[in-house]
C-alpha cells in the first residue's frame, strides 16, 4: 500500500525509564495532511524522530510503500524521501544558509570539492521556488529566530519526496509567516506529498489537517477525520478535559501604579528589520504590556535589550529606578527581573544539567550551604516546583530528556516563582498544549495582580488579546499603540490599524 506506516512501535528511554511510545500504529497517505496531537510529553516528538531516523524503535515496524525499512540514521530517512522540521533548531550556526541547505547533499566539483557557486545557486533557486526571502550568504548565527525556522523548513522541503514531518513549526513564526507556510504545505499536498503536522495550536490544525491522531501517554487514543470538530471539541480531545476557558483580561484589583520598567529613546542600529529607532515604552506595577510585530521584526532585539544581553547604541533602559546595566547580574536575575526567554534551550536551560539543578538555579541563593549540602531542602523545593508546574520529570534526569512542553513548563515555573518587580516573558506559551497555555496565562495574570510589571513579547496575537492591559506593535523600529481586543482578529486587522485603514 502506498504511503508510510508505523505498526506496533514502542520506545523506552533506558536512562530515565520513560516509556515514550507503546504499540503505536500510524498510517500516512500521499496527498493528505495528518495532524498528530496530544498533551506535553505524550510521545509526539519521539514518534517524529523515529520516523525521521533520529531514534530507533525498540519494537515494531516502519513500512514505506508496504516495504519494511530500518533507518540507521536521518540520512537513511532522507534517502527514503522523508524531510524533517524538528522542534529544536538543528542548523549549523557557523555555516551560511546556502551551506546548511546543501549539508549532506553538497554539489561537488572534481569529485570531492564542495562547489560553492553551485551551492549558492541551488539555495537561491529553492528560495525563489518556495517563496522564502532568505539571504543565502548570511551566516545562520546572524539570523533572527523566524528566519532560522524558515531555513529549517526550506531544507526539509528540499529533502521530502514522500513525507514531510513538521514538529511545532510555527512556534516562533508570526501569523503572516505561518500563513505563508500553510500555503506552501497545501501546494505540497496537491503534489501528492504526505505531511505529518505536530502542533498544539488548535486553529492551525482545523485549517490544515485532513485527519487526526491523538496520543496519550505514548498510546494512540484514536484516529479520525477532522470533519465535525471545532476549537473546543479538538482542544478537549488533546487534553482530555474542558479546555475552553475564558481568561479575565482587566485588572480589577489595584490597576497600574508606579513605573517599574522604562525605555527612553532606544536606538539599536545595524540589525536590518530588527533595528530599533527611538523607541519609548513604560511598564507600570500591576499591568501587562504586550508587544507584537508584523513579521516579528524587532521583537528579538527588544527582548535582548530589556534582558540586558544587548546594549543599545543610544537611549536608556531603567529598571526599578536605576539604569539596567548598573544592576549586578546576580541581583538582576534573582531579585529584579524574571525572564522567560524565547530561545529556552540556549538562554533558559542547561541541557546537560539535571531537572533539579535547572529548576533551582534561581533559588540557590536562598538556601544555606549546610541545607544545600544536606540535600533535603533542595529536594523539597524542587519537588514543590515540579508539582506546581505539572512537570512530568524525575529530579535527577537530564533536562535534555524532557519533551519540549515540559522544558517550557520548567522555565516558566522557575521564573514565575520568583517574587520580582518585573517579568519579561517572550513567547512564553510556545510548545504548550492548550490547557498548559491557559494555566500559564493565568499565572502571568496572578503576577500582575500581585503588583509585578509584566512585559509580554509575543508573535502570537492571541496571547496579547487574552491578557494584555495595553498593547503595542513594533513597526519600523517604533512603538504604535493598538487595542488588545482587536488583536484576536489577526494580522489583517493589525495591518489596517498600522496603515490607517478602517
Amino acid at each position: 500500500m502506498a504511503g508510510i506506516e508505523l505498526r506496533s512501535v514502542s520506545k523506552t528511554f533506558v536512562m530515565t525509564g520513560t516509556r515514550a511510545l507503546a504499540g503505536v500504529d500510524l498510517s500516512l497517505r500521499p496527498g493528505q495532511i495528518h495532524a498528530l496531537v496530544g498533551e506535553n510529553g505524550a510521545g509526539k516528538s519521539t514518534l517524529a524522530r523515529i520516523l525521521c531516523g533520529f531514534e530507533t524503535a525498540d519494537s515494531g515496524q516502519l513500512l514505506v510503500d508496504g516495504r519494511p525499512l530500518t533507518f540507521g540514521s536521518h540520512r537513511d530517512a532522507e534517502r527514503a524521501g522523508i524531510g524533517f522540521v524538528p522542534q529544536y533548531g538543528m542548523l549549523a550556526e557557523g555555516l551560511t544558509v546556502a551551506e546548511n541547505l546543501a549539508l549532506g547533499h553538497e554539489p561537488r566539483r572534481c569529485g570531492f570539492l564542495y562547489d560553492r557557486r553551485r551551492g549558492r545557486a541551488q539555495a537561491a533557486q529553492l528560495c525563489q521556488q518556495y517563496g522564502f526571502s532568505l539571504h543565502v550568504d548570511a551566516p545562520v548565527a546572524s539570523l533572527a529566530a523566524a528566519k532560522k525556522r524558515e531555513a529549517e523548513i526550506l531544507r526539509a522541503v528540499a529533502r521530502a519526496s514522500r513525507l514531510l514531518v513538521l514538529d511545532e513549526p510555527t512556534a516562533v513564526l508570526s501569523e503572516a509567516e505561518s500563513h505563508h507556510l500553510f500555503d506552501l504545505l497545501r501546494q505540497l499536498q496537491d503534489r501528492g506529498l504526505a505531511i505529518l503536522y505536530i502542533s498544539h495550536r488548535v486553529k492551525e490544525i482545523l485549517a490544515l489537517a485532513d485527519n487526526l491522531t491523538v496520543l496519550r501517554d505514548g498510546r494512540v487514543h484514536g484516529t479520525r477525520p477532522m470533519a465535525g470538530l471545532d476549537e473546543c471539541s479538538l482542544a478537549e480531545l488533546i487534553v482530555d478535559s474542558s479546555a475552553c476557558l475564558t481568561l479575565p483580561t482587566a485588572n480589577a484589583t489595584t490597576g497600574p501604579s508606579a513605573v517599574v520598567l522604562e525605555l527612553t529613546d532606544l536606538v539599536v542600529r545595524g540589525r536590518g528589520a530588527d533595528s530599533l529607532d527611538g523607541l519609548n515604552l513604560t511598564v507600570r506595577s500591576g499591568e501587562v504590556v504586550g508587544v507584537t510585530a508584523l513579521g516579528s521584526n524587532g521583537l528579538e532585539t527588544l527582548e535582548a535589550v530589556v534582558s540586558g544581553r544587548l546594549a543599545p547604541d543610544s537611549g536608556s533602559v531603567r529598571l526599578a529606578g536605576r539604569l539596567l546595566a548598573s544592576w549586578p547580574p546576580e541581583r538582576l536575575r534573582s531579585g529584579l527581573l524574571a525572564y522567560i526567554p524565547s530561545r529556552r534551550e540556549e538562554l533558559g536551560l542547561c541541557l546537560a544539567a539535571t531537572v533539579s539543578d535547572n529548576i533551582l538555579s534561581k533559588a540557590v541563593h536562598g538556601i544555606s550551604a549546610a541545607a544545600y549540602a544536606w540535600g533535603a531542602e533542595p529536594v523539597r523545593l524542587a519537588g514543590r516546583l515540579l508539582q506546581a508546574g505539572s512537570i512530568r520529570a524525575r529530579l535527577h534526569s537530564p533536562v535534555a530528556s524532557l519533551s519540549g512542553g515540559n522544558r517550557q513548563r520548567l522555565v516558566t515555573t522557575r521564573e514565575l516563582d520568583l517574587d520580582t518587580p518585573c517579568l519579561l516573558a517572550a513567547n512564553p506559551a510556545q510548545g504548550l498544549d492548550s490547557a498548559a497555555r491557559e494555566q500559564l496565562l493565568l499565572r502571568i495574570q496572578a503576577r500582575r495582580d500581585a503588583g509585578a510589571a509584566v512585559l509580554l513579547l509575543s508573535a502570537d496575537l492571541e496571547d496579547l488579546a487574552a491578557i494584555a492591559d495595553r498593547a503595542f506593535v513594533l513597526y519600523r523600529g517604533q512603538m504604535r499603540p493598538v487595542d488588545p481586543a482587536q488583536l484576536a482578529d489577526g494580522t489583517g486587522t493589525l495591518a489596517r490599524l498600522l496603515t490607517g485603514g478602517a
